[in-house]
C-alpha cells in the first residue's frame, strides 16, 4: 500500500467530497510515499518508508503527521453498516478558515469545554467545506485543543488517527482537522440534540423528555457502535464510554464521540499496561481482542464508569467498555447519574446502590425512572435490568460481548413492540 502526503507553507487541501470512504485499517503496510516541498526551494524530496512485514502504524502516523499534510484520496463508498477506512477523505483546514467559520470563536458559538479544550459551533459550505456566514451552509462542531491541556497534542493526534480509520452510523463523523503551528483542531459533524446526559439529567429544562422507546433506540444504537469498534481488525477500546460522550442527531440517533487515546491491539493472551489518571474528555484505545488485556500505568476514564479491574490493576479489556455500557444502561433505566454526591450516603454511587435491587422485580420498580412509568412493559424492563447486571459483572470474562448485548436489546425491543 502506498500513501502520498504533501506539505508546504501555502499548500492546504481546500476541497473534497465530504462522505467517509471505505478501505482497510490494516497495519500491514509495505511502503509509504511522502512528498515534501520546502519553502526555500522548489526541490521536491520524496522518500519511502519500507517495512519487511508490518510497520508500527501509530509511530508511523505520528511521524508523518508532524511533517506533512494529508492529501485526500478518492475511495469507494462504504456500506451503511459501517466500514474500516484506510485513508478517509479529510479536509485540512487553515486556522484562519476556522476562525472565520466561528466568527473568530465568538463566545456565543461556544458549545462546551473539557480537558481537551473547547468546542465551538461553526458554519461551512456543504460542498466545499469553505467557511460561510453564521446561519448559512451546514453547522459543524470544532474542537480546539487548549495548548495548556494536560491531555495535549498526543490525544489530539490519537483522536485523529482513530477517527480517520472508521465510518459507522453510530460513530460521530470527522470532517477534517487543522494543524497550524501550535493550533490543533478537529472538525466534526454537528449533533443538534446534544449529549445523552443532558437529556437524562435535564441540564436544560427546554430539552424534550426521552421516552422509553427513544431510550431503547439510543441504547441499541450505541451498542451497535461499540460492537463495531470491538469487532474491527484492530479492536478499539473507547475507555471513556459514558452518557456525556453519546451525542444525538436531530432524530435522536446516537453516535459515540470523544476518542482521545489509542494503541494498536495485541495478539491473543498478551497484556498491555497503562496507569490511573481519571479525566472525562476524549479517551480511547485500539485494544486487544477476546480475553486479552492492556495493562497501563495511567488509567484513563471517568470514575463511576470505569471498570473495577481497570481501576484496581490497570488491566484494560474490550469488556471494560462493556462495563461502561452497563453503567450507561443503568442511567437510562433509572434517570440517575452514575455518581451524585447530592444523593444520600450509600446511594451516591449508582452501581453500588442499585445493583442488588436489579435482581428483584419488586425492587426494580422503585428505581425505574418515574418520568417513563407506564411507557414500558414490565417484562421489557426486567430483561433490560438483567442485561445491565450481566454488563456490570466484576469479572470481565463474565460480561457479554457487545454483539451479544445488541442481540439482547433487539429482543427487548421486540418484547416492547
Amino acid at each position: 500500500m502506498g500513501v502520498c502526503f504533501s506539505s508546504g507553507p501555502t499548500q492546504h487541501s481546500s476541497s473534497l467530497d465530504r462522505p467517509h470512504y471505505s478501505g482497510s485499517a490494516s497495519t500491514n503496510c509495505k511502503n509509504v510515499g511522502i512528498t515534501k516541498t520546502t519553502s526555500s526551494s522548489t526541490e521536491n524530496r520524496q522518500f519511502t518508508v519500507i517495512a519487511s512485514g508490518s510497520i508500527d502504524d501509530e509511530e508511523s502516523i505520528h511521524y508523518l503527521l508532524r511533517r506533512v499534510y494529508h492529501r485526500p484520496l478518492r475511495l469507494p463508498l462504504p456500506p451503511p453498516d459501517g466500514q474500516i477506512l484506510k485513508w478517509p477523505n479529510l479536509k485540512v483546514f487553515d486556522f484562519e478558515e476556522l476562525k472565520s467559520a466561528t466568527n473568530n470563536f465568538r463566545s456565543d458559538t461556544l458549545l462546551g469545554e473539557g480537558g481537551f479544550g473547547r468546542v465551538y459551533k461553526g458554519w461551512l459550505d456543504e460542498d466545499t467545506l469553505a467557511p460561510t456566514k453564521a446561519g448559512c451552509g451546514m453547522v459543524v462542531a470544532i474542537k480546539w485543543l487548549n495548548p495548556e491541556s494536560t491531555q495535549g497534542f498526543d490525544q489530539w493526534q490519537t483522536e485523529l488517527n482513530i477517527m480517520r480509520r472508521f465510518s459507522h452510523p453510530n460513530l460521530v463523523n470527522l470532517l477534517g482537522y487543522c494543524w497550524d503551528d501550535d493550533e490543533h483542531l478537529l472538525v466534526y459533524e454537528f449533533m443538534p440534540k446534544g449529549s445523552l446526559d443532558n437529556h437524562l439529567f435535564k441540564r436544560n429544562r427546554n430539552l424534550e423528555l426521552l421516552s422509553w422507546n427513544t431510550r431503547l433506540k439510543i441504547a441499541i444504537g450505541v451498542a451497535r457502535g461499540l460492537a463495531f469498534l470491538h469487532a474491527s481488525e484492530n479492536n478499539v477500546i473507547h475507555r471513556d464510554f459514558k452518557s456525556s460522550n453519546i451525542l444525538l442527531d436531530g432524530n435522536y440517533n446516537p453516535k459515540i464521540s470523544d476518542f482521545g487515546l489509542a494503541t494498536l491491539g495485541s495478539s491473543e493472551g498478551q497484556s498491555h499496561n497503562y496507569n490511573p489518571e481519571i479525566s472525562d474528555f476524549g479517551l480511547a484505545k485500539l485494544g486487544p481482542s477476546g480475553g486479552q488485556s492492556h495493562v497501563t500505568t495511567r488509567v484513563m476514564g471517568t470514575y463511576g464508569y470505569a471498570a473495577p479491574e481497570y481501576i484496581a490493576t490497570g488491566h484494560l479489556y474490550v469488556k471494560s467498555d462493556v462495563y461502561g455500557f452497563g453503567v450507561v444502561l443503568l442511567e437510562i433505566l433509572t434517570g440517575m447519574r452514575a455518581l451524585d454526591t447530592n444523593r444520600p450516603t450509600g446511594q451516591q454511587n449508582l452501581v453500588e446502590w442499585t445493583k442488588p435491587l436489579l435482581s428483584s422485580k419488586k425492587k426494580l420498580k422503585t428505581i425505574m425512572d418515574a418520568k417513563i412509568v407506564g411507557q414500558y412493559s414490565l417484562q421489557a424492563a426486567w430483561q433490560a435490568a438483567q442485561l445491565t447486571m450481566k454488563c456490570l459483572q466484576s469479572i470481565p470474562e463474565e460480561r457479554p460481548s457487545m454483539k451479544d448485548v445488541v442481540e439482547a436489546l433487539e429482543a427487548i425491543e421486540a418484547i416492547q413492540n
